[in-house]
């Protein structure tokens, strides 16, 4: 699957969401915070906005920590700003500040990860955004191996980054209606939606998952190929310990 999304913050000013939803877009990244203390003035109103209008919508916060001490306070502050609110798309971590570039890819790596188990303790749903140089430079992805990839690579073609990639930021000049000036484009390869309402992140009502549904998130989580899940349904698993199975996937 792919659906087409776009991430917002201050530099957008006020957004006319029913033109972007009417413009074919689907969901919004939205800024809430950055570094210790900053609260995007725009965060709430795109929020609201956005989910009135019918856009699936996620948060992002652009850290500044050069600690895991400080990363989980930045996660706390991030934390107060969204967790009024439901988010069907992930909330993210954006790991791009020069302020990191003297530490070790393994301390950086730390500090990411410190942020994202503190979203995970408040039971929402993580992801890493970074563009391809600090994927390969400054964080070992290994170690980022149970989180969603929110890559940044302005490409007119494929992108050429060669990890996991949950959603792909591939322009920072698009052009929608219902926005004044340029923003950037993404698009997700994730049906982050059904994933996230079925594990009950993000203050979402957890709801069941069907046989198919389940089996679709083993197929994408592990890479198995249909001749394997037809194994595992009709020679080894009944369709409640799949449907199990998925849910501690999610």
């Amino acid at each position: 699957m792919s659906v087409n999304g776009i991430d917002v913050s201050k530099w957008q000013g006020s957004i006319n969401w029913d033109k972007v939803k009417n413009s074919g877009i689907k969901f919004a990244m939205v800024r809430a915070s950055y570094g210790k203390s900053q609260k995007d003035k725009y965060f709430d109103e795109n929020v609201a906005n956005a989910q009135k209008a019918g856009l699936d919508t996620g948060a992002y916060h652009y850290c500044m920590a050069l600690s895991e001490e400080e990363a989980v306070k930045e996660a706390d502050f991030f934390i107060s700003i969204i967790k009024k609110y439901e988010f069907s798309y992930p909330v993210a971590v954006d790991m791009e500040d020069a302020s990191l570039t003297n530490l070790s890819k393994d301390k950086i790596t730390d500090i990411t990860l410190a942020f994202l188990a503190r979203l995970k303790e408040f039971n929402f749903y993580p992801m890493v955004y970074a563009n391809k140089y600090w994927l390969t430079k400054y964080l070992d992805v290994k170690r980022l191996n149970d989180y969603s990839i929110w890559l940044a690579e302005y490409r007119d073609g494929a992108y050429t980054y060669s990890g996991r990639v949950d959603i792909w930021q591939k322009s920072s000049t698009g052009i929608v209606d219902g926005i004044n000036g340029n923003v950037d484009m993404n698009i997700s390869y994730t049906d982050f939606p059904k994933i996230i309402k079925s594990g009950g992140y993000n203050g979402m009502e957890k709801t069941d998952l069907s046989i198919d549904e389940a089996k679709k998130i083993i197929r994408e989580k592990c890479g198995f190929a249909e001749e394997t899940m037809l194994y595992l349904s009709f020679y080894k698993y009944s369709d409640s310990m799949i449907i199990r199975l998925a849910q501690q996937m999610v």
